[in-house]
């Protein structure tokens, strides 16, 4: 047996657990902080940051050991300013090795085709396809908080207009897998990298 291939495989096996662990601690801590009975209506930071306090603090009933960062800043093969990632979720010490997650806030109004071409796929979905969020790994996270309007609404909305930016049209509700409403999967083409599957977790804070 080839020793790289067997320890390639094992590494692979290794970071896909915890890949499944951070979509599952990142749904437990949005119920935690349900139950402090937040503020309708919040920046989409401030809800950010509630979130990100939450999984730092319940990272190890998940068996999570590594940091997990925000606004962390990447940059372009000339040192310019690409963007800031909301939530870095490392796999390792490596500070390439993380999923990042992507939030967007939605209001009301903003439960449309025209705001998630612009918002949701230009400034979040985008970034993971351009190779600037998590480029050394396979999977990234979007996340939607509705702040106001219609929580249905925003999943069938979602779910209607994002097979266009997908690579195989296709946009699958994985909801029962985590026993949670609303958890979707999407796979998307990158620049000079392998395909990139993304996980949309909607949250309601109306």
């Amino acid at each position: 047996m080839n020793k790289n291939v067997s320890t390639s495989s094992w590494k692979n096996v290794f970071k896909r657990g915890f890949e499944q662990k951070y979509i599952e601690l990142v749904i437990y801590c949005y119920k935690q902080v349900l139950q402090m009975k937040p503020k309708i209506n919040s920046l989409e930071n401030t809800r950010r940051n509630m979130l990100l306090k939450q999984m730092r603090k319940n990272k190890s009933t998940f068996g999570i050991t590594f940091n997990i960062a925000s606004e962390v800043g990447v940059y372009d093969e000339d040192y310019r300013d690409n963007g800031r990632m909301d939530i870095c979720c490392y796999l390792s010490q490596l500070e390439d090795e993380y999923i990042a997650f992507e939030c967007k806030r939605f209001l009301k109004k903003d439960v449309i085709p025209y705001y998630i071409r612009n918002k949701y796929y230009g400034e979040g979905i985008k970034r993971f396809e351009d190779n600037i969020y998590s480029g050394s790994v396979d999977l990234g996270g979007m996340i939607a908080f509705l702040e106001e309007g219609d929580y249905q609404k925003l999943w069938r909305t979602l779910f209607g207009e994002l097979p266009q930016y997908t690579c195989d049209d296709k946009v699958e509700d994985i909801s029962g897998s985590y026993k949670y409403q609303y958890v979707l999967r999407t796979s998307h083409k990158r620049k000079k990298n392998r395909d990139i599957i993304l996980v949309h977790i909607l949250m309601d804070f109306t």
